[in-house]
């Protein structure tokens, strides 16, 4: 018998069939409205990312002028290929068919690949090769079809023109590493400074990346190009250098490891600031070579080392010019009070010696300055107290940061009685103040404090914020922003006192028992003071110096001596007396600065 369905059942069931139906309906439509209204844009992307890549064009980096408008450091365009691995559906046919193409090993493709894995995001292109010579661009270009995923990149590469010339100061580009990436916005592979101002500035460098934008098909092969949005490049740097003054300095020091520094004794501008051994900047743009990077870095000469800023030293007799302001301003030391000087001075046990052996009988204040005599400043030092004279030497900027922008500055070491005292718990004994007085024992300066010093002299006791960059030019607008020199303080001279000290100054390159007569130049009179400072505490009778424990030589100076307009300061490492090692390097650097008496782009 065959059963019917009840009609009353039927009735039953309908409403039931009805909300099925009904929410069915809700909940697709539900999901049709989420998919569009809320994941709408999210897929979009999703879909046009398939078809549609950007390439990240970088831009030119700012190009960095000296004071009369010369490029130092420029840009070369060159062209890298790069592999987009998420448009090749066979990643490892695409890798063997670009190194046979390119004549790489297919191993290196990989590892570019996979050094990139951890930090690159997706669709974003991995260099492959770098600075790709033209076949092999040729290749790329030409075969699209068979290399899916390859792109050719235009690169503007850094070029340092001069080599190591200013390279402590310029200093160098390099990849950005992963810990500065989580600092910055930067792209895999971006190039940004690294050390001098290629960092300090790095922000007004780099400039805004651009774009490219590139169709291409489900294979990941270009179809065609879409559009650019062009790079705004960096800003240009006018910088204070200049760049025969520098190559003069550079060339002056030779090989030998020392440092120069020439300053604007009226704005604080660096003039030229050179530190020897120097390196190449060209090294790293590249890549450095693991070899090359090895050989700099375990070069006992240091060359990557910025000894002008850097490094400290014991200053010699220049620091007698701290002594003389000390005891002339305080009134101790009288212009007619005469010295005897028979080539020592004893003092207990101590025997103290002035470098000239035979003395130089009975001296006054400006003789021994000019003749630089130790035994006068040993009794000098005694007479004014050297607390004072710590006082003084920190009110000319010796041991203090003088705030350059160039990395780790070192603020050296005036001593004090206390300081001693808590360093070592000994007291401050006389022989401290004799061998502290001319420049020696605890006494630490760089040769940038040294230049700030003699300029301070020259210009009255102003001091300046040294400074590398006169103005910054933004390429696209034609806007530039000037850098005005900056006076942080001034140290109030007396007057009278600091006529005595530069006619002393003066008769060092010019009076016949002068010291500095090898700074003397045609071109300008010339204000200096010398000094030797010792490597060794104590030389056996007898026995020659070695190369390594020979003297380091030191020149301060300013010219004209009459209406200064450049300070220098001078030291040669183990370089022996200051007139003959370092006095020939400053005559140098202000003859070729006096030979075009400063010219410079205007600001």
């Amino acid at each position: 018998m065959q059963l019917q369905d009840n009609p009353a059942d039927i009735q039953r069931r309908l409403p039931l069939l009805a909300a099925f139906v009904i929410i069915f309906t809700v909940v697709l439509f539900v999901r049709l409205w989420y998919l569009q209204a809320v994941k709408g844009e999210y897929y979009l992307e999703q879909a046009e990312s398939n078809r549609i890549r950007p390439v990240k064009l970088r831009p030119p980096r700012g190009i960095m002028y000296d004071r009369k408008g010369r490029p130092i450091v420029e840009n070369a365009l060159t062209f890298d290929i790069s592999l987009v691995p998420e448009d090749a559906p066979d990643r490892d046919a695409a890798i063997r068919s670009l190194a046979d193409r390119l004549k790489i090993r297919p191993e290196d493709i990989q590892a570019a690949l996979d050094e990139a894995a951890p930090i690159r995001g997706k669709y974003e292109p991995v260099k492959i090769t770098e600075e790709a010579a033209w076949d092999q661009v040729a290749v790329v270009e030409s075969h699209q079809d068979d290399l899916p995923g390859a792109l050719v990149e235009p690169e503007h590469r850094r070029h340092y023109p001069y080599g190591g010339l200013a390279s402590h100061q310029l200093g160098y580009i390099g990849k950005m590493t992963g810990s500065q990436r989580k600092k910055d916005t930067g792209d895999i592979g971006l190039l940004t400074g690294q050390g001098g101002l290629e960092k300090v500035y790095d922000k007004l460098l780099r400039g805004v990346a651009g774009r490219r934008m590139i169709q291409v098909n489900a294979a990941g092969r270009k179809v065609k190009d879409l559009g650019i949005e062009e790079p705004q490049p960096g800003n240009d740097l006018y910088l204070t250098l200049d760049l025969d003054v520098q190559r003069a300095a550079e060339e002056a020091l030779g090989d030998r490891a020392g440092a120069v520094v020439a300053m604007d004794p009226n704005s604080g501008e660096i003039i030229a600031l050179a530190s020897h051994p120097n390196y190449d900047p060209n090294l790293f743009p590249r890549g450095i070579s693991p070899k090359d990077w090895v050989r700099l870095a375990n070069d006992p000469a240091h060359p990557l080392y910025n000894r002008a800023v850097q490094s400290v030293y014991p200053p010699g007799s220049i620091f007698k010019i701290v002594v003389s302001l000390a005891g002339l301003q305080t009134g101790v030391i009288k212009l007619d009070d005469k010295v005897h000087c028979s080539g020592s001075l004893r003092s207990g046990r101590h025997t103290f010696r002035c470098w000239k052996k035979g003395g130089h009988g009975s001296i006054s204040f400006h003789d021994a300055l000019v003749g630089s005599c130790d035994v006068y400043f040993y009794t000098m030092g005694e007479r004014i107290g050297y607390d004072i004279i710590a006082q003084f030497a920190g009110n000319l900027g010796l041991g203090k940061l003088t705030g350059i922008k160039l990395a780790d500055e070192k603020a050296g070491n005036i001593p004090t009685t206390a300081w001693k005292k808590q360093r070592t718990g000994e007291a401050w004994y006389p022989g401290d103040t004799y061998i502290n007085s001319i420049g020696q024992g605890f006494v630490q300066v760089s040769p940038i404090q040294a230049c700030q010093m003699i300029a301070a002299i020259a210009n009255n006791g102003k001091f300046y914020q040294p400074t590398l960059l006169r103005q910054s030019r933004n390429r696209e607008t034609g806007v530039v922003t000037p850098v005005l020199p900056e006076q942080t303080r001034a140290f109030k001279m007396d007057p009278a006192a600091l006529a005595e000290i530069r006619r002393a100054l003066l008769g060092v390159t010019t009076e016949s028992n002068g010291t500095a007569h090898g700074a003397a130049t045609p071109f300008a009179t010339v204000a200096a003071k010398t000094g030797t400072a010792q490597v060794i505490a104590q030389k056996v009778a007898g026995t020659k110096l070695s190369a390594s424990t020979q003297d380091h030589a030191w020149l301060v100076a300013y010219a004209p001596a009459d209406n200064p307009r450049i300070a220098v300061a001078v030291l040669v490492e183990h370089g022996g007396h200051g007139g003959a090692a370092a006095a020939p390097v400053a005559r140098k650097v202000i003859e070729e600065f006096m030979k075009n008496a400063g010219t410079t782009v205007a600001r």
